[in-house]
């Protein structure tokens, strides 16, 4: 059903701003046409080169939107690979392992919580960069999950920078307790499972958007102004994608 609803919102979303495109260009044609001489040759030669500049711009804008959505989705979905194998930890009841598992346990999670927290960081900057509403809405969320266990993730060694982005001191991690240490990475509803489930939410914004933006190269081109992208801002006529002949 949610595929459905967003291939919908995308459909509908090229269809209005195909024609959004399609009145703003014969607005810039008509420009240019009075701007022109009567020679048919100075008026074909001044469409041309309107047409060429508008579409560097463009291609440059949506080039750029795509390789920060392209790495916003990597490093989600390599995240998530991170996380999966961290809530399948330690394999037992914490009351059954050994002493040699617990150290076994402890020294696999932290060298997943380090490649973690990796991309969790590439992931933070690369929709910084980006923008947009529902970026800036997703990263919000994600701060606060940082927030809600700060205490034992502080305690650890992990500490939360002006830009969201984690800092790690290895030897404090390497000496964090074991118990700790699986009740906010290796736990269900610990600090790297709700990071995980919206990375969910995240990935599925970037394919979005990914989609739309490769199918501006056959609906028109578009470029992008500084306040924001994706559907949200569509909707909300607050779009990051703004036609532009």
């Amino acid at each position: 059903m949610r595929s459905r609803i967003n291939s919908i919102i995308t459909q509908n979303r090229l269809i209005s701003r195909a024609k959004s495109r399609a009145r703003t260009q014969s607005t810039n044609i008509g420009k240019v046409l009075n701007n022109s001489s009567n020679n048919g040759n100075n008026t074909s030669k001044a469409i041309k080169n309107q047409a060429t500049q508008n579409n560097k711009e463009l291609s440059k804008a949506d080039m750029q939107a795509k390789t920060n959505f392209t790495n916003i989705r990597d490093a989600a979905e390599d995240l998530k690979g991170h996380t999966k194998k961290l809530l399948l930890m330690p394999g037992k009841d914490w009351d059954e392992l050994t002493e040699d598992e617990i150290s076994g346990f402890k020294e696999k999670a932290v060298s997943e919580v380090a490649s973690m927290i990796e991309d969790y960081n590439k992931m933070i900057k690369s929709m910084t960069k980006e923008g947009g509403r529902v970026n800036e809405l997703y990263l919000d969320q994600v701060k606060n999950y940082f927030k809600s266990s700060k205490a034992d993730l502080e305690e650890m060694g992990i500490t939360q920078s002006k830009d969201g982005t984690l800092e790690v001191n290895y030897e404090t991690l390497k000496t964090a307790d074991a118990k700790k240490l699986r009740d906010v990475f290796c736990t269900a509803g610990g600090f790297s499972d709700r990071v995980s489930k919206k990375a969910e939410d995240i990935i599925s914004n970037a394919e979005t958007n990914l989609v739309v933006i490769n199918k501006n190269q056959y609906a028109g081109n578009y470029t992008y102004n500084r306040y924001g992208s994706d559907i949200f801002d569509y909707i909300s006529n607050g779009g990051k994608y703004n036609a532009r002949g």
